[in-house]
């Protein structure tokens, strides 16, 4: 069976969960019946009736989740303490068990991925800057993105660039583009100009907040590159193919780093620009 990251956290959660209430259960089971602490009332049997270890089990299981049906009972102090201390036991594993299961139901998981590399295009006869974006979660809606570039000199952080705008709700794909010979982002492609033919030490983050179109939960994502990270290509590798109903298909996630090379005369292009 094919499960989603956050389906195996959750099963495996509920699997050790469940191992160590089993454990806590016969634990307490072996001290009530070695220490022979617990016996049967006397509207049940008689009073000095032995408790098996099946007994002892039912027992420890009822005081766990302090039902107290009454037909077994502490008998001394030894058992009256172990009582005291397997509920107050009981009362924060229940607890912490449910705000784990919360936890796990409601959270979002790390499924949002971006390109290694950032890539610069030539399309429509414009260069630009690409980033592809990855979701194999729910849709994230409302997104506000970043994308900065920025230089140390003297111990000091030198803004070169900065871009804040919204982009389209983020379903499995996305590509965040800029475009380079427009006359806003000329400090931007001077910038990495000089990253990738005069050796310029760029560092550049992307980031975007949106939400979870289900939960409405907010969703934070971050990505920092250096210069080194900088690539030349073309079109991105298609990832997934359409049906005739118009829904996504035949995912292949390894083409979402794949790209076409770029013509050396289009970098020569680049870099006479």
């Amino acid at each position: 069976m094919d499960f989603s990251l956050k389906k195996s956290a959750l099963l495996r959660f509920i699997f050790l969960s469940v191992s160590i209430y089993a454990l806590l259960i016969l634990i307490f089971a072996y001290l009530y019946y070695s220490t022979q602490s617990i016996g049967f009332t006397q509207y049940s049997r008689a009073f000095d009736t032995v408790v098996d270890f099946k007994k002892a089990i039912y027992f420890s299981i009822v005081t766990f989740h302090t039902i107290g049906f009454g037909d077994i009972h502490p008998i001394t102090d030894p058992g009256r303490l172990i009582v005291m201390i397997q509920s107050t036991i009981s009362l924060f594993f229940t607890a912490i068990f449910s705000g784990f299961l919360v936890y796990f139901v409601i959270k979002r998981p790390s499924d949002l991925f971006s390109t290694q590399h950032l890539y610069i295009r030539y399309r429509n006869d414009n260069f630009w800057l690409s980033i592809r974006l990855g979701n194999k979660g729910r849709t994230i809606i409302d997104l506000k993105s970043r994308f900065e570039a920025w230089t140390i000199e003297n111990n000091s952080r030198v803004r070169a660039f900065q871009l804040q705008r919204e982009v389209p709700d983020l379903e499995r794909i996305l590509y965040y583009d800029i475009n380079l010979n427009d006359a806003k982002n000329h400090k931007l492609k001077d910038a990495l100009h000089n990253a990738i033919f005069k050796d310029l030490q760029l560092h550049m983050k992307f980031s975007f907040i949106g939400n979870d179109i289900r939960t409405g939960e907010q969703v934070a994502f971050a990505k920092y590159y250096e210069s080194s990270d900088l690539r030349f290509g073309k079109t991105f590798l298609n990832v997934y193919s359409w049906d005739a109903n118009g829904h996504r298909k035949d995912f292949q996630w390894k083409n979402f780093e794949r790209i076409e090379e770029m013509d050396v005369k289009l970098q020569e292009g680049f870099k006479n620009v």
